[in-house]
């Protein structure tokens, strides 16, 4: 065993452990947090054997050599086996385990197995699911130094073996880890997590949430509520955002005659194809590795495709900044862009600063406009809380139409718990996953180092045992005061969280309050149509069209 968190038992191996766990009595932490559990073995005395359950115990799917969980997981269909096709070779063919359905199905692995479950894919390192929030805690705090992040890995692969070794092996914090990963890490933390720095770009982000506006109003007014294709535009509103910071300047993705032929459409379409792909190559057996199976194949051609426009667009960037230093005064006229800041930091390279900027226009497109989505359609559903924003956008902003400013920003306290409630019940991504470096007990059970071990947020976030009324819309439940009980603080991460917490938060946080503050000071939402659902593509997706009806506010009509 290894790390502090075990010095009280570093001499005693797993299998001495393993023999105290014939005797049941000797279960006494059965009922104790993974919090308490870990504290007692760092304090326990060499001598002393700490008594928790062996990893061979951590319930889950029926295991098999060869296949692991695979074969056990197939024949979940009540399937005979003559009627299979392929089972060792697919994850897809349990019933319950659909890749856009995901969240159903760590549901149902939480109902039948409990707070902790083990999977083991052929492949891969073994994989245990934790659905406690203080398992989550004691996650945080064991990889806090060294966070090892494993998803994301056929893209690792694309990136490391393109033929123009255009990312000199610098693959960018979505993929990096290790000493690679705390180097870029430690040097774009402050100007990206910086307020001070993204609130530059609040004037530039308020004005495209009011040509975004002035998009809905001509969609009302054309079809009578938003059109099918409303999702694509609102790709458009987020690549056009992310833009700003990314790229230092507009794309013209809010064009009403863009061609789907534009450097914007095609990021926005690659983008969303790779997303698809991702949720195959990473949520399945990974034949990836061993030859190139269609997912593959075409998340490697929607990438060289978007690192071919997105770099032209980063190129004409960095141009226009040796532009503006080559004039007199440039360099003094203006405060520093963020890429030039980036560009300026000792440590960074190039590459690095390219490579950041790329994943930022990559990450940027979907998920803010995702969460949007969801967003108005729980506004939409529950029209007492839209009324409430709106008398806090009503008495904050008012009908200033002048640009925001941080100031507005800060006031608006409930819009903030609305979109933390809509992560909620939303969430983006189903959780977070680490592999750890040490032998850490979760749930009472020892589970040892190299193990990957994923925190199933979005299951967490609708269990009643961390939020009251889970399944009910209450932004309220965010107040500091917690009106509807104490929340744990890993019981919802929308962003992650400790030292790997998502760098483009503050980005991100700030495109959402100036487009939903500009929006509700403006119309009215309604959605008359199904109930609204999350499929997984990657990230989660609204199910259904957002066909939002939009309709002038009689105070701020236009």
């Amino acid at each position: 065993m290894s790390g502090h968190l075990y010095k009280g038992i570093s001499k005693i191996s797993c299998q001495s452990l393993r023999l105290t766990f014939q005797q049941p009595a000797t279960y006494f932490l059965r009922h104790a947090s993974s919090s308490a559990v870990n504290k007692q073995i760092a304090e326990a005395p060499v001598q002393e054997a700490v008594a928790y359950k062996p990893f061979s115990e951590i319930p889950g799917p029926m295991r098999i050599p060869i296949f692991g969980s695979l074969f056990s997981m197939t024949l979940d269909r009540g399937e005979s086996l003559s009627d299979m096709k392929f089972p060792i070779f697919s994850m897809t063919l349990d019933r319950d385990f659909k890749r856009d359905k995901l969240g159903d199905y760590w549901r149902k692995l939480n109902n039948k197995y409990g707070p902790i479950v083990r999977l083991d894919i052929p492949g891969t390192a073994p994989m245990i699911i934790i659905y406690k929030a203080d398992d989550c805690e004691t996650l945080t705090r064991v990889s806090m130094n060294n966070p090892l992040r494993i998803g994301n890995m056929s893209m690792k692969k694309i990136r490391e073996e393109n033929v123009d070794n255009y990312f000199e092996e610098k693959f960018g914090l979505l993929i990096s880890n290790y000493e690679e990963w705390k180097r870029v890490r430690s040097r774009v933390q402050t100007p990206m997590m910086k307020k001070k720095n993204i609130s530059a770009y609040i004037k530039d982000m308020d004005e495209v949430a009011l040509d975004f506006m002035e998009r809905i109003d001509s969609f009302q007014k054309e079809y009578g509520e938003m059109p099918s294709h409303f999702q694509t535009e609102l790709y458009k509103w987020g690549l056009e955002s992310v833009g700003l910071v990314a790229l230092n300047r507009r794309m013209g993705c809010l064009d009403p005659n863009l061609p789907d032929s534009s450097e914007p459409m095609i990021l926005i379409r690659e983008a969303n194809r790779m997303f698809d792909a991702m949720n195959k190559t990473e949520f399945g057996a990974p034949l990836w590795k061993f030859f190139p199976t269609p997912a593959y194949t075409q998340l490697k051609n929607s990438h060289a495709e978007f690192l071919r426009v997105a770099d032209e667009n980063i190129r004409q960037t960095e141009a226009q900044l040796l532009a503006k230093k080559s004039q007199p005064g440039g360099e003094e006229e203006e405060e520093l862009t963020l890429m030039e800041t980036l560009l300026l930091t000792p440590g960074l390279s190039r590459k690095d600063v390219v490579t950041l900027m790329l994943d930022m226009l990559f990450a940027g497109i979907d998920t803010t406009s995702h969460t949007i989505g969801f967003t108005l359609y729980l506004l939409a559903r529950h029209p007492k809380c839209q009324a409430k924003l709106q008398e806090e956008i009503d008495r904050v902003v008012g009908n200033h139409m002048g640009p925001l400013t941080s100031r507005h920003l800060d006031q608006l306290t409930y819009l903030k718990a609305v979109v933390k409630e809509s992560f909620r019940v939303f969430p983006l991504a189903f959780g977070t996953i680490r592999n750890i470096e040490q032998d850490t007990v979760f749930s009472g059970y020892l589970v040892p180092k190299g193990s990957a071990v994923l925190t199933c947020n979005m299951v967490m976030a609708g269990d009643e045992d961390n939020f009251q009324r889970a399944k009910d819309f209450i932004p309220e439940r965010w107040f500091r005061n917690r009106p509807h009980g104490p929340i744990h603080p890993h019981a919802s991460q929308p962003f992650g969280i400790g030292t790997r917490v998502c760098v483009g938060r503050r980005i991100a946080e700030q495109e959402l309050y100036i487009f939903l503050a500009r929006v509700m000071q403006r119309f009215n939402v309604d959605y008359k149509y199904n109930d609204m659902s999350s499929i997984c593509r990657t990230i989660m997706v609204p199910s259904e069209p957002l066909r939002f009806n939009f309709t002038e506010r009689r105070e701020n009509a236009h």
